[in-house]
């Protein structure tokens, strides 16, 4: 046995602690999709006013939208979009990598390996040119299980099993200093598209990237590590000079992000407008490839305009019953729920219209069986 494995236990232990000491005292400030029924509600019910269809409350978090004799159930964030097949399937991550490869999205992945595998992590870890990311391969979301920017034997091993919590088939993939962008499909067409903004400044030609950040009042990335590999992979340094008007991608997440583990993606700008339409169809020949009808994909890329292997960019991930608070930035998404519409629009289209034999009980509705029923 390793000496890897033999401090498994104690090392699982004290992250469980410090889960359980950050909640008892408040550090624990991420707002979760499930803890956002009110605000769900209110996307769905919007939505449904637009379109002139009845919302019924069928408990705290599960919905009914009524438009003439079709009806379509909502449990907070997740639809009836998708079969649970096809969850299962999308939420396996090794296989969405290969899919992602064999529709031609270039992919970070260094390897998928099992908890027993340390002596085969090790040298994957040893022989890599730069930091690395860990990440359960099925079983999580928002974050959970996920560690970026790793670049010691100690941070590695703590990622590790922070993984294995929640699964013990670990991925190990090359860390992308790239805008997380997340595409959002319905039935294969690309409804909207967001992305976290990270650091940028702008060249005059002759200032170095140190001053413009200076000027910014960001001095403090000078010794970000996360801003110092930004730059290396792009083939700049802190004294870089950037030609006029040429934006530069310092810090691949907003400053505030700081945290190695488990940092949920925030999207923060709508750029629907960016994608090239090489990313859409190929991401598109991707969600078809897995028959998902409703699914967020995220992408890593500093320039959505063009495809992935032109920007540097990665396929990350596939997220089935995709939240679509990422998808409300501006007054008019707010007022009008464009994507709760469209969304809205296809489950009613889609759903079987409602038989006659068909009854009520208080807010329920359930099919009444031919002939009668002995208990």
């Amino acid at each position: 046995m390793s000496d890897f494995n033999r401090r498994l236990p104690l090392i699982r232990f004290f992250i469980r602690l410090r889960r359980l000491l950050n909640r008892l005292f408040g550090r624990e400030k991420t707002v979760y999709v499930d803890e956002r029924v009110a605000e769900y509600r209110g996307y769905w019910s919007g939505a449904a006013k637009h379109l002139s269809a009845e919302f019924v409350n069928l408990s705290e978090d599960v919905w009914e939208v009524r438009l003439g004799d079709r009806r379509t159930r909502i449990a907070n964030y997740v639809t009836e979009a998708d079969d649970p097949v096809t969850l299962h399937v999308a939420g396996d991550k090794p296989y969405c990598l290969r899919v992602a490869q064999n529709v031609g999205l270039p992919v970070a992945l260094v390897g998928v390996y099992e908890l027993g595998d340390w002596p085969q992590m090790l040298s994957a870890f040893r022989a890599a040119t730069g930091p690395l990311v860990v990440k359960p391969a099925a079983g999580s979301s928002s974050g959970l299980g996920i560690t970026t920017q790793i670049e010691t034997q100690r941070e590695f091993e703590r990622a590790i099993v922070l993984a294995s919590l929640y699964n013990p088939t670990i991925l190990i993939e090359r860390s992308v200093p790239a805008e997380s962008v997340r595409l959002l499909f319905l039935n294969g067409e690309m409804l909207h598209a967001v992305r976290r903004r990270g650091v940028r400044v702008e060249g005059d030609g002759s200032s170095t990237i140190r001053r413009l950040l200076r000027g910014i009042d960001h001095r403090s990335l000078e010794t970000d590590r996360l801003c110092l590999h930004t730059l290396a992979v792009q083939g700049r340094s802190l004294d870089s000079v950037p030609e006029r008007g040429r934006s530069i991608l310092v810090r691949s997440i907003p400053t505030g992000d700081s945290q190695q583990r488990e940092l949920r993606t925030v999207y923060d700008e709508s750029i629907t407008n960016l994608i090239s339409p090489e990313l859409r169809d190929r991401v598109s020949t991707l969600v078809q490839t897995l028959r998902c009808r409703f699914v967020g994909v995220d992408v890593l890329s500093n320039d959505p305009s063009v495809s992935l292997e032109k920007s540097g960019g990665v396929f990350l991930e596939i997220n089935t019953t995709p939240g679509i608070h990422h998808h409300y930035h501006t007054v008019e998404e707010r007022e009008t729920h464009p994507v709760a519409v469209r969304v809205l629009e296809y489950l009613l289209n889609t759903a079987p219209p409602i038989t006659s034999n068909a009854v009520g009980v208080g807010a329920y509705e359930f099919n009444r069986p031919e002939g009668n029923i002995r208990g």
